[in-house]
């Protein structure tokens, strides 16, 4: 994992990380196409990213793997008071996390959400979460073996 290069985002990096992005919208369009849009020019395009980044409550960090840019994660961090049913809740919630096909299974993914825990930690933030769909068992699993574990299932049903 030595040649794996992690670092805050810029939005020097927007076009990147927007083009990362259509692999795993592609995955997701495949699947559930009523609901994701095939990937392309407006889906998550670079001036979204540069919002995001931008963003306080944003963590977006960049993955290069030899130089090229190989993942990228976005997530939110989540500070909720107290209210008359829940205690205060902090947690870094990852909205999108996407490893190019040709990058996969060589610590990419692993050491961005390891960057992510890693923030958790010096932010004093015991919980990372995140939502994986039932149909991609790819991620499913990939999740599982960093210590992911389910805490809530979503139930639809489509009329």
């Amino acid at each position: 994992m030595k040649d794996i290069e992690i670092r805050p985002a810029t939005k020097a990096d927007a076009e990147a990380i927007s083009a990362l992005n259509r692999e795993v919208q592609g995955i997701h369009a495949k699947a559930v196409p009523w609901r994701f849009k095939e990937p392309g020019p407006d889906t998550f395009p670079p001036e979204e990213v540069e919002a995001l980044i931008s963003r306080p409550d944003s963590l977006v960090l960049v993955a290069y793997l030899e130089l090229s840019p190989a993942g990228y994660v976005y997530a939110e961090i989540v500070r909720k008071p107290e209210s008359s049913i829940h205690w205060a809740y902090d947690a870094i919630y990852v909205h999108h996390i996407s490893i190019s096909a040709a990058c996969r299974r060589r610590g990419v993914g692993t050491k961005l959400l390891e960057c992510v825990e890693e923030t958790a930690c010096d932010l004093g933030i015991a919980t990372v979460a995140l939502d994986v769909w039932s149909f991609n068992r790819e991620a499913r699993e990939f999740f599982a073996g960093t210590g992911l574990r389910p805490y809530n299932e979503r139930l639809w049903k489509r009329l």
